[in-house]
C-alpha cells in the first residue's frame, strides 16, 4: 500500500492560514518518509484558541519561509498520489485555500478521510476522533503536532489494510463504504460515508475500561470554582464540566473573584505574551496580579490532580 498522510495546523479560524504541515510517505505499507514545516502565514494573526491547540506562536514563525515556498519543496509527494488525512474535508480545504491564496495550481491527487473509514470500521468506539482512534489501537502519539498527527493516521489505514488483509484502497473503499475523494485545479469531489460497509473490524473496543471520573478522587474538587478556557483534547468542555460537578467542585463560564482554578489547553502559560491569551487568561492573570489566587493548569495537569496538589 502507497500514500501519503498529511496534517496541517492553522494560525487562526482562516483555511488559508496554515503554519505547519506534517507529511508522512508510506510505500509498500512502510513509513519511509517523514516530513515537517513551519509555515509563515500571510496574514500573521494568531488566534488564542489556535495556539493553545499546536502551541506554535508568532515568534516561532516569523523566520519560516511562507506556503508558497514550502509548496515548492513538498509539492512532487502529491502528484498523482493517494492522499490521507483525519477529518480530510478540513486539510483538503487548508490545501486548497492555500493554493488559492498564492495562485498555486494544485496537481491532481486522490484522497481519503480516515476518520470517515475508523467511524465505520470500528464499531462500537466511543468517537473517531484522532487520538481516541489510535488509543483503541494502541498507538501513542504527541497530539496537534502537525508530523505526529500524520503518522498517527497513517497508523490507521495500515490498521485498517492489515486487518482487512488488502493492500488496495479501491477495494478498501467498497469494503468499508467511504468513497474516495478526488482534488484538482478546477476543484474537488469530497470523500464520503456511504452507510454501512460490508466489513467491520474484528476488534473489540473496551467499554469496561476505566473512565477520568474513576481515576480522579470523590471530592477532589470540592471548595473549587473551576473555570476553562480553550478546546480540550479528552474530552468536551461541557464534559469537563459536568466531571467538576461530580467531584464536588462549582464551574463558572467566565473568571471572576471567585474563581479558583483556570484550566487552559495552553501549556506554557507563563510563556505568553498578553496578545497571545485568551481573554479569560488575561482576566485571570490581572486577577492574580492584584492578590487573588488562581492556578494555572493545563489539561494534563488536570487529568492528574491529586488532593492537597
Amino acid at each position: 500500500m502507497n500514500f501519503i498522510a498529511i496534517d496541517f495546523e492553522t494560525a487562526n479560524e482562516k483555511r488559508n492560514s496554515a503554519c505547519s504541515i506534517g507529511i508522512v510517505v508510506v510505500k509498500n505499507g512502510h513509513v519511509v518518509e517523514k516530513i515537517h514545516h513551519l509555515i509563515r502565514p500571510k496574514e500573521m494573526r494568531f488566534m488564542p484558541i489556535n495556539i493553545g491547540i499546536h502551541g506554535i506562536r508568532p515568534a516561532m514563525v516569523e523566520n519560516e519561509p511562507g506556503f508558497d515556498k514550502v509548496w515548492e519543496k513538498i509539492k512532487h509527494y502529491f502528484n498523482e498520489n493517494l492522499v490521507i488525512a483525519h477529518n480530510a474535508s478540513f486539510d483538503i480545504s487548508v490545501l486548497r485555500k492555500s493554493a488559492e491564496l498564492y495562485d498555486i495550481e494544485l496537481p491532481s491527487f486522490k484522497y481519503i478521510c480516515t476518520m470517515k473509514l475508523a467511524r465505520n470500521f470500528y464499531k462500537g468506539i466511543e468517537n473517531a476522533k484522532l487520538n481516541t482512534v489510535n488509543d483503541f489501537l494502541g498507538y501513542e502519539f504527541k497530539h496537534h503536532d502537525a508530523l505526529q498527527d500524520a503518522l498517527a493516521c497513517s497508523n490507521i489505514l495500515l490498521n485498517i489494510s492489515e486487518e482487512l488483509k488488502c493492500g488496495d484502497i479501491n477495494e478498501i473503499s467498497k469494503l468499508i463504504g467511504v468513497t474516495i475523494g478526488i482534488a484538482d485545479s478546477s476543484g474537488y469531489k469530497p470523500s464520503s460515508s456511504k452507510g454501512s460497509g460490508i466489513k467491520t473490524s474484528n476488534r473489540i473496543y473496551d467499554h469496561k475500561k476505566e473512565t477520568i471520573f474513576e481515576r480522579l478522587e470523590k471530592d477532589l474538587f470540592r471548595n473549587e470554582v473551576v473555570v476553562f478556557t480553550g478546546r480540550l483534547t479528552s474530552m468536551s468542555r461541557d464534559e469537563a464540566m459536568r466531571l467538576v460537578r461530580r467531584l464536588g467542585g462549582a464551574t463558572g463560564s467566565s473568571v471572576t473573584k471567585k474563581t479558583t482554578i483556570l484550566v487552559t489547553n495552553m501549556k506554557d502559560v507563563k510563556d505568553l505574551r498578553r496578545e497571545e491569551m485568551s481573554n479569560k487568561l488575561k482576566k485571570a492573570t490581572d486577577l492574580n496580579a492584584e492578590g487573588q489566587n488562581i492556578r494555572f493548569l493545563n489539561e494534563e495537569e488536570f487529568l492528574n490532580m491529586r488532593k492537597g496538589s
